[in-house]
């Protein structure tokens, strides 16, 4: 089945999104990502999302004639208000014609008004048209979904197909520090996965870095092929926040100024030919 291979625009943060959004279809994407994403990208505000500039995204879109396939909108959805918070994002999500977004859980402590939240939101997503990905994260701080085996529990346990799994691979090597691989953990979760995160990481003295994919410390051949074999076309999204380290606490580290534009689309146009490639496309 083809997966459609989609790019995020987390890459380019420090530019404008219209920039990422032409280079993303000049790499040769199936779609982009939108990211606002609290802390990893530009600082924005809940006026950011309006008719008015969802307007404006869709027409970059369309003069580079590519898709807004998905929207990350991370974020603690037990933070206050979490709901009113995330239902305004879903709706900015589907304003640009995505049909699934992709956001944290919450800390482990908080898992009960997680769920209440979640069963909320779920719902309202599925009047919409809309999958939620919930995504294990890579901050090493315990979490109510640290890995695809817990992961399958707490979708099971939602029990809405509006909410599935986003599985980060790159995130579960600073995560569990380097305790677990994905390469066997992804597969505990099959069946609860709606969408992929693509990032491939190294490892240094002062913690983990990004790097093209192929180069890391995930054995993404074997990966991406078995994903390719999965008979449902879930999206693969090429998430690598070029501008981030990870600390060897795993605590995010983002640079103060954004890698130069032609580094970035060096990257990127490296990555695609490996996924590409590794997936049969």
């Amino acid at each position: 089945m083809n997966n459609p291979i989609l790019i995020s625009t987390v890459a380019f943060d420090g530019y404008d999104l219209g920039v990422a959004i032409e280079e993303i279809a000049a790499v040769g994407a199936d779609g982009v990502e939108v990211a606002f994403i609290e802390g990893y990208t530009v600082p924005f505000t809940e006026e950011t999302f309006t008719q008015a500039y969802a307007d404006q995204i869709r027409q970059q879109l369309a003069d580079n004639g590519i898709p807004c396939r998905s929207f990350s909108a991370h974020m603690d959805l037990t933070k206050p208000n979490a709901v009113e918070i995330f239902t305004r994002r879903m709706a900015f999500a589907r304003m640009l014609g995505a049909d699934a977004i992709v956001t944290n859980a919450a800390p482990m402590a908080k898992k009960d008004e997680f769920m209440s939240n979640i069963r909320e939101l779920g719902q309202t997503a599925q009047s919409m048209g809309l999958v939620i990905g919930l995504e294990n994260p890579g901050d090493g701080k315990a979490n109510v979904i640290d890995t695809a085996e817990q992961a399958a529990r707490v979708i099971d346990e939602i029990a809405l197909d509006s909410v599935k799994l986003n599985y980060d691979f790159g995130n579960l090597i600073s995560h569990c520090f380097e305790k677990v691989k994905p390469e066997a953990d992804f597969l505990l979760a099959v069946p609860q996965t709606g969408h992929y995160h693509v990032k491939d990481v190294a490892r240094d003295e002062d913690g983990w870095r990004f790097t093209p994919i192929g180069e890391g410390r995930i054995d993404y051949r074997t990966v991406l092929a078995a994903i390719a074999k999965d008979p449902r076309p879930l999206s693969v999204s090429l998430e690598i926040p070029l501008r981030l380290k990870r600390a060897s606490d795993a605590s995010p580290v983002r640079a103060d100024a954004p890698l130069e534009l032609s580094v970035v689309r060096k990257i990127l146009h490296q990555s695609m030919q490996f996924v590409r490639q590794a997936m049969g496309t």
